[in-house]
């Protein structure tokens, strides 16, 4: 009976994958999330082969997702929309979508520009500590 749950726990948590990608290292959120640093030279400042903690980790490194990242920012005037704060900005998706053909959510970068948004560290702990992020199946 142990072993059937646990294989059954696994199949569950399978859905909640995202397709690997070959990231080799990960980014200082210090640096990524500094406004005038261009991406390159954000790459250029981390040396070594240091690994990408996560598949979703992974994806928040990929050059589309870096792109989007900085269009909502821009859009939002690189400040949060809650409390106007400019440090520790983070972009917070609205709602999450869920691909039931493909047994994955959507990558980071696939969602309309309205449901995503601009806030500081704070703030978006905050949201996320009383709110859920509601799930669509699509």
């Amino acid at each position: 009976m142990k072993i059937l749950f646990i294989v059954l726990r696994n199949l569950n948590m399978e859905k909640y994958r995202y397709p690997a990608l070959n990231v080799t290292r990960r980014i200082s959120n210090t640096l990524y999330l500094s406004k005038n640093t261009p991406v390159q030279q954000i790459t250029e400042k981390h040396e070594g082969n240091v690994p990408a903690h996560g598949t979703y980790g992974q994806l928040l490194f990929d050059e589309r997702w870096r792109t989007k990242r900085l269009d909502i920012l821009a859009r939002d005037r690189n400040q949060c929309i809650i409390c106007n704060n400019t440090q520790e900005l983070q972009v917070h998706h609205r709602q999450y979508h869920y691909i039931k053909a493909e047994s994955q959510f959507k990558p980071p970068w696939d969602y309309p520009e309205n449901l995503l948004i601009t806030l500081c560290k704070k703030c978006h702990n905050r949201g996320h500590n009383k709110f859920k992020v509601p799930t669509l199946s699509i």
